[in-house]
């Protein structure tokens, strides 16, 4: 990366992180927002490999060994995978838990996972603070897409009680969990209509609804137009 520390290059980078709300490095991407000036005075991480040789070069960093660092408006990341967790970490301050776990499930990130099972409808991944019984009330919920368990089943098997996973589910993730069971079986039926020729009625009963009517009325409730003319686009 010193290959391309240009005084063009860090006075952009300065000049971007003046009117960015956040601005950071990934990898050796830090030693340019090092060189720039950005993380003088502030913690950082970077690769392994290099923390020795970043460490003496900017001895007024405080250089942790961590995944990922985020200190004021500046972040930095160790690499591919943490900056996986930095991603959500960020979505989940900003945006909340339920926004943090539909972009986790776009990317399939879940670390709880080994690569022969099954993809999950909604990928946890490492949403540092989230309830472990949330996290088995989704995955009783996604097991259970075709035919929905009762609420009460469902904080049953989570060892909970209705009330008390509701109050989880409200502190996590801003909603009830039969709201949010609902969106999760909506948006699998979104996925079956859009990437698939599947029958509606098959749809209907893949995601747990008693009828195609009953399934279509949902559906449009929830994205403002009927799955038949979602497909037909």
């Amino acid at each position: 990366p010193q290959n391309y520390a240009t005084s063009a290059l860090l006075a952009g980078l300065r000049r971007a992180a003046r009117a960015a709300r956040a601005c950071g490095g990934v990898e050796a991407g830090t030693w340019l927002v090092a060189r720039a000036g950005l993380l003088e005075g502030r913690s950082a991480t970077t690769h392994w490999e290099d923390m020795e040789d970043f460490s003496a070069a900017f001895p007024g960093v405080d250089v942790r060994p961590d995944r990922y660092v985020i200190d004021g408006p500046v972040f930095t990341s160790g690499g591919a995978s943490p900056t996986f967790d930095l991603m959500l970490h960020l979505v989940r301050t900003r945006l909340g838990m339920a926004a943090a776990l539909d972009v986790a499930s776009v990317f399939i990130y879940d670390q709880t996972r080994a690569a022969t099972d099954a993809q999950p409808l909604v990928s946890l991944g490492r949403l540092d603070g989230y309830d472990p019984r949330l996290a088995q009330a989704i995955r009783l919920m996604e097991a259970h897409v075709d035919e929905p368990l009762t609420i009460d089943a469902v904080a049953k098997r989570a060892g909970v009680t209705a009330r008390t996973l509701e109050s989880i589910f409200r502190k996590s993730i801003g909603e009830t969990p039969g709201a949010y069971y609902l969106r999760l079986r909506l948006a699998a039926a979104r996925r079956l209509v859009v990437d698939t020729r599947i029958a509606m009625a098959d749809i209907a009963g893949r995601t747990g609804f008693s009828s195609a009517a009953a399934f279509s009325r949902a559906f449009s409730r929830a994205f403002g137009e009927a799955p038949v003319r979602l497909r037909r686009g």
